[in-house]
């Protein structure tokens, strides 16, 4: 049987790394990443190139990390830049960012490994957001929200729809699992959203992972 003191010594951290040739860019997503993390207990890396982002894992080998990677970086493809970060034992995803058309390279990013990809066109919560998604960190999301006091005031109809847009389905199905006008669904969606304070289905779904709300 396994003591409790063995099963903490095979705990493994968990970290970000951050790999993007743009300075700016670069530091403004690290600077918010550590915001987002500051209570989770996340180390958050920078890395300029593959060579600088490689050496970093070398030296975090003890911890499960998700790398969000510039798919336009010097000297290595996106694709193969994706299939090498991959291949590292301790990356649990990659996530490629870049401000190329999503259309064509969401494909070519997910083929090569990618566990997401997300536009450079969105705003840096939304990445930190379906980041987070990717990390597995149920018990830290449940702390930061009883840390941060956050209370949904959502009634059991609101959760229910809250429940199938998560699972991604549109406002046709909803109304037809439970019983009630798509006008009605439209509805509670608006107030859902008010209540979370998000804009969008893809948001709401996030924040109610994030907080286990659903």
């Amino acid at each position: 049987m396994i003591s409790i003191e063995e099963k903490l010594i095979h705990m493994r951290k968990k970290a970000l790394l951050i790999v993007d040739d743009h300075p700016v860019y670069r530091d403004a997503l690290g600077d918010k990443f550590c915001s987002e993390f500051a209570k989770l207990q996340v180390a958050v890396e920078l890395a300029a190139d593959a060579t600088e982002g490689l050496e970093i894992l070398q030296r975090l080998s003890d911890h499960d990390l998700v790398v969000v990677l510039d798919i336009l970086l010097h000297g290595i493809s996106g694709e193969d830049a994706i299939a090498l970060f991959k291949s590292q034992a301790n990356v649990k995803h990659v996530v490629a960012i870049s401000g190329l058309d999503e259309s064509e390279w969401k494909k070519k990013a997910l083929r090569s490994g990618a566990s997401a990809f997300i536009s450079k066109n969105n705003v840096s919560q939304f990445i930190c957001d379906e980041v987070k998604a990717l990390m597995d960190m149920p018990s830290l999301q449940l702390n930061a929200a009883a840390q941060e006091g956050l209370e949904f005031r959502l009634t059991a109809r609101q959760r229910e729809v809250l429940e199938l847009i998560a699972n991604g389905h549109p406002n046709k199905i909803i109304a037809d699992r439970l019983s009630i006008s798509e006008q009605t669904v439209k509805i509670h969606i608006n107030q859902i959203f008010r209540e979370l304070k998000v804009l969008n289905r893809t948001q709401a779904a996030l924040k109610a992972q994030k907080y286990m709300i659903v």
